[in-house]
């Protein structure tokens, strides 16, 4: 069910946390099932059971009216550890199991009148913390973190019950540090939360502050540039009907399950309620996110995703991960997607004055293992390879997802021999080449990604371009320590990878280990038409190359290509020839056709492959592309992808010369001017 906000205390209830050792009450509420009896026969209360919290005293009294004495009362076999007394009526805890429960129970008169009445009562789990460490804080800068518990009836409290913060960092009741560190060093504490019902529990932790620059081992950085990715199938999330039946105890334990594990970036699977999801991101200081259906952030495709149906969506860091743009794919294929196509998400990840830009597409495949349900797999399989070969050719790329299949043999068995499928993804698995899967490892060591099961059906796959910067047997399957996890969160477990992209921006090694950085600054894809004509002067597009190093290089050898020319289905755009210099601090142009060079210019050229060939943009009806400038040895060091494009205005980095700006159009960074090929947005000189 939806919750807007987390329920606050009623004055009323504000002692309940402290009420460990008190007993439980009955409260006066018609909500329990109609009594049975005869005529003249006693009559059991119509009352609600209190919930209660495992561990916690209780006690209820099922008193009737009416009857000839002496009454006597017998019970259906009550939860695990409590006990009744049949002469009064009486149930006495501390329950031992969580859970919700039916008691029924039976009064009879001396007559022989008797009345039954079933009563439901909810048992929550014990409190337990989760968190088992504190990052470190860094003197003078801002400090955020989410403390973590399971179970236990929300909402839960939290307070500092022995040691000392550090001077500038608070502690709210909802578990959130924050604030700005003064003064170094390792400060322990011991942290309490207890639930509504007031059952409690304590860790110890330390907080450890540094100073500014250092790592928390007192070193200095060492120039990594980690990634961290989870994907998480998170069962039938806020569906009331499906799934988990406490709606308020799942969210709390995905709240928990997020926080702790502290990843960047999450593809996430099976979320029903869009107000659910939206709690658990205001329950994660500093985390955005979205789903597949949200109009407001995927620019298109929404209309495949319904209100009431499984969607997925992501969740991220937003101090590390920027959106820059996110759309539905391949639905025109959603029938073989079992009606969830992908969430195409570009990312650009940021640390300190680095970026690195990566693509990720979310996925949920058809679940089951009938032959047919195979046979969507398969063919959806197909339809993602042809999407990331054409779109995605050299992009840092991956596919996280439930894919519902493994990659060394199919959960599905062919009915006419008895014997497993191949895996549907061995179109994958076989272009060892161009793509991995991060997760093989896992299930080809018989590890499961589920609950019940020993298959791997929760996978990450990643372009080459992308495993380069892979953590080696980084992927791991998270198994939460929640009591009742399969009843009570998900029958899907997540699945965590871990990348370091170094020093990332651009940079490449030239010939005696000389360090430069070269790479696309401006180009124009979509140019106006040749004056007083309706036909576009292609020989206006450009790529502009800036040279931030301080070493001259020899660009010979070096390429310019669109997308299909770097997948070999187009003639190379421009082949720089041998003792092509761009200087340190300098501009090289490269325009489509001849017309478009300054006379006398010795900065620029025009296409050795007859043009550039940019695609025009999505929003004029054609498909975008990818502009790349790749070394000799074929790798690529940079490249932008565009999605639409506007006559005669250009993509720039902002800020500009920066190989780690953002890209922008021209006309952002500098009024009325549409671009400024070979020199810089203000017009000066490179």
């Amino acid at each position: 069910m939806p919750h807007s906000s987390r329920p606050a205390l009623e004055p009323a209830d504000m002692p309940l946390f402290r009420m460990a050792g008190m007993l439980a009450v009955l409260t006066l509420l018609c909500a329990c099932s109609d009594g049975r009896g005869t005529s003249g026969a006693p009559r059991l209360p119509a009352v609600e059971l209190s919930p209660t919290t495992v561990g916690l005293a209780y006690e209820a009294m099922f008193t009737a009216s009416g009857g000839e004495p002496p009454l006597r009362y017998t019970v259906s076999p009550p939860p695990a550890g409590f006990s009744f007394y049949t002469g009064e009526g009486r149930l006495l805890g501390p329950g031992s199991e969580a859970g919700d429960f039916s008691i029924t129970v039976t009064v009879r008169d001396a007559d022989g009148l008797e009345n039954v009445r079933t009563y439901a009562l909810k048992i929550y789990p014990r409190p337990e913390v989760t968190s088992d460490g504190l990052p470190a804080a860094t003197a003078g800068d801002n400090y955020e973190h989410v403390l973590v518990a399971t179970g236990g009836r929300p909402p839960l409290q939290w307070e500092l019950v022995a040691g000392s913060l550090p001077t500038g960092i608070a502690l709210s009741p909802e578990g959130l540090l924050t604030g700005q560190a003064q003064g170094q060093g390792t400060y322990p504490i011991t942290l309490r939360v207890h639930d509504a019902h007031g059952a409690e529990a304590e860790v110890q932790l330390g907080l450890e502050v540094v100073g500014p620059g250092q790592t928390p081992d007192g070193g200095a950085p060492d120039g990594s540039f980690p990634l961290s990715v989870g994907n998480w199938n998170i069962e039938w999330f806020g569906d009331p009907l499906n799934g988990p039946n406490d709606e308020l105890l799942q969210l709390t334990n995905a709240q928990a399950v997020i926080a702790d594990a502290g990843v960047d970036f999450w593809g996430l699977a099976e979320i029903v309620s869009t107000a659910q999801f939206n709690e658990l991101k205001a329950r994660l200081p500093g985390y955005d996110g979205f789903l597949a259906d949200d109009s407001s952030r995927v620019s298109s495709g929404t209309s495949d995703y319904s209100a009431n149906e499984q969607k997925v969506g992501v969740l991220f860091k937003s101090d590390v991960v920027q959106v820059l743009r996110a759309d539905v794919v391949l639905g025109n294929h959603e029938y073989d997607f079992g009606g969830r196509p992908p969430l195409r998400v570009d990312l650009r990840i940021q640390r300190g004055g680095a970026s690195v830009d990566v693509t990720a597409l979310v996925i949920h495949m058809k679940a089951f293992a009938g032959p047919d349900e195979y046979a969507r797999r398969l063919s959806a399989s197909g339809w993602i390879k042809d999407y990331v070969d054409l779109r995605l050719p050299t992009q840092r790329a991956m596919v996280v997802g439930d894919w519902n299949d493994d990659v060394d043999v199919s959960i599905a068995t062919n009915p006419s021999t008895g014997v497993k499928y191949d895996t549907p993804y061995r179109n994958f698995v076989s272009d060892s080449a161009n793509y991995r899967f991060t997760t093989q490892a896992l299930s080809e060591a018989g590890i499961g990604s589920t609950v019940s099961r020993s298959t791997f059906i929760d996978h990450q796959l990643v372009t080459n371009e992308l495993w380069a910067s892979y953590v080696p047997n980084s992927t791991q399957v998270i198994r939460p320590s929640i009591t009742g996890y399969r009843d009570n969160t998900s029958d899907h477990y997540p699945i965590i990878s871990r990348f370091n992209f170094g020093n990332a921006g651009g940079g490449g090694t030239g010939t005696g280990g000389t360090q430069y950085k070269v790479f696309i600054n401006e180009y124009l894809p979509q140019s106006h038409n040749k004056p007083g004509t309706t036909m576009p002067d292609y020989d206006q597009q450009f790529v502009e190359l800036v040279n931030t190093g301080t070493t001259a290089v020899d660009l010979g050898g070096w390429k310019i290509h669109d997308a299909s020319s770097y997948a070999g289905e187009d003639d190379t755009r421009h082949v720089f020839p041998a003792g092509t210099m761009i200087q340190p601090g300098k501009s090289y142009v490269v325009y489509s056709g001849p017309t478009a060079v300054p006379t006398g210019a010795t900065n620029a050229t025009a296409a050795s492959g007859g043009g550039l060939y940019f695609n025009r943009g999505v929003n004029t009806g054609s498909s975008g592309d990818t502009v790349l400038l790749v070394r000799p040895d074929n790798t690529v060091q940079d490249s932008a992808g565009y999605q639409d494009t506007e006559v005669g205005i250009s993509y720039n980095r902002s800020p500009d010369g920066s190989s780690t700006g953002t890209w922008m159009p021209h006309t952002q960074l500098s009024a009325g001017v549409e671009a400024s090929p070979g020199r810089r947005v203000n017009g000066t000189a490179f």
